[in-house]
């Protein structure tokens, strides 16, 4: 009779886990995949980057950029933003809207987060200004 219970709760236990684990794998692939840091798929040219702090929170922009870099991405400057910036919002300095859009995706913005501010001179394809708002980006979920 113990038995039986114990192997009914075994049986229960592992059948939970598997579900789970399984809706954790339809989650991570399907409904929120992860994002790609290449330019073009297949194309194996990482988006460059940087990460401008525009809240002026204390090490801000380099944890973004730690949590930037583990996805791929060559965020090559973590530094402060020259004013204060009440919304974070990504910077197109190429007219790559792909890339931006990824980048938007992988830190958990909308995609009218994005401002074309095309230079040339620059060799970076994006900006991350992290505004006021920087509680609601992924990093800090």
């Amino acid at each position: 009779m113990v038995r039986g219970v114990i192997r009914i709760g075994s049986i229960s236990f592992l059948v939970v886990a598997v579900v789970l684990l399984l809706g954790s794998l339809l989650w991570r692939m399907v409904i929120r995949p992860p994002v790609s840091a290449e330019r073009q798929p297949g194309s194996g040219r990482v988006i460059q980057l940087r990460v401008l702090n525009g809240a002026g929170v204390p090490d801000l922009a380099r944890q973004v950029q730690q949590y930037l870099r583990r996805r791929g991405f060559d965020v090559v400057e973590a530094t402060n933003a020259p004013t204060p910036q009440p919304q974070s919002l990504v910077l197109d300095h190429y007219g790559d809207s792909l890339a931006a859009a990824r980048v938007c995706y992988a830190l958990g913005l909308a995609p009218t987060a994005v401002r074309q501010e095309i230079d040339s001179d620059l060799v970076l394809n994006c900006s991350v200004i992290i505004g006021y708002d920087w509680q609601q980006l992924r990093p800090f979920r």
